[in-house]
C-alpha cells in the first residue's frame, strides 16, 4: 500500500516538474521573441508575413471606403433616399471614431492580436449585414457596426508595427503600408463601378465577409507576439468612466453635427440637446482623466507636446478634406459630367496614386536621412495647390486636368500620412506610442466625420437654393424634389430644365471645393508647428 502511495507521489512529482518545465519554456520563448523583437532581429520574411497578414484588413478598409463614394447614389436611388444617404458614410466615420481612442490602451490591457481580431470580426460582421440590408437605416446600423472594427483595423496595425520594428524603418513600412491601402481605395471605385452596374451594389458589401475570414486566418497563424496575462486585476486597471464618458461624447458631438444642416435644421432640440450633452460628457471626460482616472485611457498631458498637437490637427484638417475631395469629385463626375459609376470611380485613381507616392517618398527620404520636416512643407505646397485646382471645376473641365488636380493633394496627403505618425511617436517615450497612435487615428477620423457632414450640411443647403432659384413655374416641385433624392433623375428631366439643374449641382460641388482648399491651408499651418524629433535606428529608441 505504501508503495502504491509513493508510486502515486512519484507520478504526481514528475507531472508537476513536467509542467513546470512547459511554463518555463514558454516563458523562455516569449522572452525570446520580445529580444527578438528589441534587438530588431525579424528576418525580411517573417516581417513581410506579419505585415502582410497585418494589412489584409486594411486594404479591406480602403477598398470598401471608396466602394462607398461611388454607389452612394445607386444607393440613393434604390432607396429614394438622396438626402439621407450621406447617413452611410456618417454613420460608418462617427462609429469608427467613437471607439478608436480606446483601442490603444485596450490593445495594451489585452494583447494587440486579441484586439485586433476583435475589430476583424465586427468589420466582417457589419459588411455582411450591409448586403443584406432591406432598408437605408438597416444599412446605416451595419455600417455602425462595422465602423467599429474597421477603425482597430486601422490603428493597430501602425501600433503592431510601431512594436517591432525602428522609427527609421517605421517611416518606410508605413509609406509601403500606404501604397496598399492606396491600392484598395484605387480598387474600390473600380469595383464598387463595375459590381453596381453589373450584379448590384449589395455584392460590393457582402464578398467582403469570405474575405475578412482570410485576414483573421493569417492574423492566428502569422502574427506572434509575447503573451498577454490576464487575470481579474486588469479590470481594476480599465478606465470605465473615462471610456464611458468619452465614446458617448463624441458619438452625441458626431451625431449632433452630422445631422445638423443636413437631415434636421441646426434649431431642432434633437440637434441641440445632442450637441449640449456631447459638451457636458467630454467636460466630464477631461475631469476625470485629469483628476480621477489611475490608468487615463488617453493621458491628456501628452497633448501639450507641441509636436503631438501639431501631429494630431494636421490630420484632423487633412482628413477633414482629403475624404470630402473623393466623395464629392465623384458626385461631380456623375451628376455634372454624367459619367457612368465605373467611370467615376476609376477617375479618382489618380488621388490614390498621389497618395500611395507620396507616403513611400516620405518613408524613403525618413529612412535616409533621419527628417521629416522638410518633408512636410512640400506636402502643405501640394495639399493646397491640387486643392485650389480641384475648386475651380466647370462644365468642361478636361479629364487630365481633373486627374492632375486629384494628384496632388493625394501626393501631398500621402506625405502627411507618414510624417505625422512617425513624428508624433518619435516625440513621445515609447511606453505611450500605443496611445498616441491611436490619439492620430482617432483625430483623423473625427476630423473626416466633421468633414464628411460639414461638406454634406454645405452641398445641400447649396444645391437648395440654387434649385429654388433657377427652377421655377408649373412642377418645379416635384422635380426639385425628384433631383434632390436621385442623381439619376437629372438624365429624365426636359432639356429646358436639365442644364438649370446641371448647374444647381455644380454649383453646390464648387462650394464643397472651395471649403476643402480653405482646410487645406489650415492643415499645411499646423503641420509647421511639428517640431524635428530624431528617427533611431533601433526599437528601444538608443
Amino acid at each position: 500500500m505504501s508503495s502504491g502511495i509513493d508510486e502515486l507521489e512519484i507520478q504526481e512529482s514528475e507531472e508537476t516538474r513536467l509542467l513546470d518545465d512547459i511554463e518555463d519554456q514558454q516563458k523562455l520563448d516569449d522572452d525570446a521573441l520580445a529580444d527578438e523583437l528589441e534587438r530588431e532581429e525579424l528576418r525580411t520574411s517573417t516581417l513581410a508575413t506579419v505585415f502582410l497578414s497585418l494589412y489584409v484588413g486594411v486594404f479591406l478598409a480602403a477598398l470598401d471606403g471608396t466602394v462607398v463614394a461611388t454607389l452612394l447614389s445607386k444607393i440613393a436611388s434604390d432607396f429614394h433616399e438622396f438626402r439621407s444617404v450621406s447617413w452611410i458614410v456618417t454613420g460608418y466615420l462617427i462609429a469608427q471614431a467613437t471607439f478608436q481612442p480606446l483601442y490603444g490602451k485596450l490593445s495594451d490591457l489585452f494583447g494587440r492580436k486579441s484586439v485586433l481580431l476583435t475589430c476583424n470580426v465586427l468589420f466582417g460582421i457589419g459588411s455582411v449585414l450591409c448586403g443584406i440590408a432591406p432598408s437605408l437605416w438597416f444599412l446605416v446600423a451595419a455600417r455602425v457596426i462595422a465602423g467599429a472594427g474597421g477603425g482597430g483595423l486601422y490603428t493597430l496595425s501602425a501600433i503592431i508595427l510601431s512594436d517591432i520594428v525602428s522609427l527609421r524603418q517605421r517611416g518606410l513600412l508605413q509609406g509601403i503600408g500606404n501604397i496598399l491601402y492606396g491600392c484598395g481605395a484605387a480598387a474600390g471605385g473600380i469595383v464598387g463601378g463595375f459590381l453596381a452596374d453589373t450584379v448590384g451594389w449589395r455584392w460590393t458589401f457582402a464578398i467582403q465577409g469570405p474575405i475578412i475570414v482570410l485576414s483573421i486566418v493569417a492574423i492566428s497563424l502569422n502574427l506572434k507576439l509575447p503573451k498577454t496575462e490576464l487575470d481579474y486585476t486588469i479590470l481594476k486597471r480599465i478606465d470605465f468612466l473615462g471610456s464611458g464618458t468619452l465614446v458617448s461624447g463624441l458619438f452625441l458631438f458626431l451625431f449632433g453635427v452630422s445631422a445638423g444642416g443636413n437631415y434636421f435644421p441646426w434649431r431642432h432640440p434633437v440637434v441641440i440637446v445632442s450637441l449640449l450633452c456631447s459638451v457636458v460628457l467630454l467636460t466630464a471626460f477631461v475631469y476625470t482623466e485629469l483628476y480621477i482616472a489611475v490608468e487615463p485611457i488617453i493621458p491628456l498631458g501628452l497633448v501639450k507636446n507641441r509636436t503631438v498637437a501639431g501631429s494630431a490637427f494636421t490630420g484632423w484638417f487633412l482628413s477633414m478634406g482629403f475624404f470630402t475631395n473623393i466623395f464629392y469629385v465623384a458626385i461631380y463626375l456623375l451628376s455634372v459630367k454624367g459619367v457612368s459609376p465605373t467611370e467615376s470611380g476609376s477617375s479618382l485613381i489618380p488621388q490614390f496614386i498621389g497618395s500611395a507616392s507620396g507616403s513611400f517618398f516620405a518613408g524613403y527620404y525618413m529612412r535616409l536621412t533621419g527628417r521629416y520636416y522638410p518633408v512636410n512643407v512640400v506636402a502643405g505646397i501640394c495639399l493646397v495647390l491640387g486643392s485650389g485646382m480641384l475648386a475651380t471645376v466647370g462644365l468642361d473641365t478636361s479629364k487630365t486636368f481633373i486627374s492632375v488636380a486629384l494628384f496632388l493633394p493625394g501626393f501631398g496627403g500621402g506625405l502627411y500620412l507618414t510624417t505625422t505618425l512617425v513624428g508624433l511617436i518619435a516625440a513621445i517615450p515609447h511606453e505611450f506610442q500605443a496611445v498616441c497612435t491611436s490619439i492620430a487615428y482617432g483625430f483623423r477620423t473625427i476630423g473626416m466625420t466633421v468633414g464628411v457632414a460639414t461638406a454634406a450640411a454645405i452641398f445641400q443647403n447649396t444645391l437648395s437654393a440654387k434649385l429654388s432659384q433657377r427652377i421655377t413655374g408649373p412642377g418645379s416641385e416635384e422635380v426639385i424634389e425628384r433631383v434632390q433624392d436621385s442623381v439619376d433623375e437629372i438624365n429624365n428631366l426636359p432639356e429646358y430644365w436639365k442644364m438649370d439643374v446641371t448647374l444647381c449641382y455644380l454649383d453646390a460641388v464648387r462650394a464643397v471645393l472651395i471649403t476643402t482648399t480653405v482646410l487645406a491651408a489650415c492643415c499645411a499651418l499646423c503641420s509647421l508647428a511639428m517640431k524635428e524629433h530624431v528617427l533611431h535606428n533601433s526599437v528601444n529608441r538608443k
